[in-house]
């Protein structure tokens, strides 16, 4: 998937909000996190963002909320980008749907 904005900081909001969604089904399939590497490196992202998303990933900590006011800017780019990776790993469980729809009203209608 290409990088939803041509402005990083964009990117990076919208990444966390897809680790977001992987977590919806509270696991994280190796596709999952396969995906979050390969669009972390499209993306450009910055290498220690990447490094502390994954490590919080690792060890099953909270991740760092996504700047919400920002993604709303750019609504739908970043649904997007949401849609697309729920089917990354060939599975959209019933959690990830809803998660996807609290995502929606998050960003406005």
């Amino acid at each position: 998937m290409n990088a939803p904005s041509p402005i990083a900081e964009v990117n990076v909001e919208t990444l966390k909000l897809l680790l977001q969604v992987a977590w919806a089904d509270d696991t994280l399939d190796p596709k999952e996190r396969e995906a979050v590497v390969k669009v972390g490196a499209k993306w450009a992202v910055p290498e220690e963002t990447m490094a502390m998303l994954l490590k919080h990933l690792d060890l099953g900590k909270p991740l760092p909320q996504p700047n919400m006011g920002l993604l709303r800017q750019h609504r739908e780019l970043v649904l997007t980008a949401a849609e697309w990776f729920v089917g990354v790993d060939g599975v959209i469980e019933e959690s990830e749907k809803e998660f996807l729809v609290t995502v929606s009203e998050l960003l406005g209608h």
